[in-house]
């Protein structure tokens, strides 16, 4: 059985190696490659503090029906983190718009995705991937870094 601390490297090591790939594809101009994995850095990111909070599974019960995968990741980081404060409403919101913007229209047909919104969303994933990393290694109160 996996425990805590494993799950929670596991989680950061795939947001870091999607943020590294975002990178790649951004430089070679691959933007929609680019655009999900930015995107799967900061669900990635976002999970690794959830098991550090003690998530043991991605799933979320709503008294009507159980939720699990990215419906799940999503209720659980908007109850479990953003709720509670140890991610910040901005951060949250930056999340959200980030999920829009490059997860929900890169099924769009004709979107295209613009360097700069590509490269501030690739800086929210590594800003988030830091504050993860933060709070894994030193087990302190994350509410005291905020990043947008």
């Amino acid at each position: 059985m996996i425990n805590r601390e494993e799950r929670v490297q596991w989680a950061l090591q795939k947001a870091q190696e999607y943020l590294d790939s975002a990178i790649t594809n951004i430089q070679a101009g691959r933007k929609y490659p680019a655009a999900e994995d930015i995107f799967r850095s900061v669900e990635s990111s976002l999970t690794a503090i959830l098991y550090n909070e003690g998530i043991q599974t991605i799933e979320y019960d709503d008294w009507s029906r159980k939720f699990t995968g990215r419906q799940a990741l999503q209720a659980l980081i908007r109850e479990n983190l953003q709720r509670t404060g140890i991610i910040e409403d901005i951060e949250y919101q930056t999340y959200r718009n980030l999920v829009n913007d490059l997860h929900h229209e890169g099924y769009r047909p004709g979107k295209t995705f613009d360097d700069s919104e590509l490269l501030h969303y690739a800086k929210f994933a590594e800003d988030i991937l830091i504050k993860a990393r933060h709070f894994q290694i030193n087990n302190m109160d994350i509410k005291q870094f905020v990043f947008i």
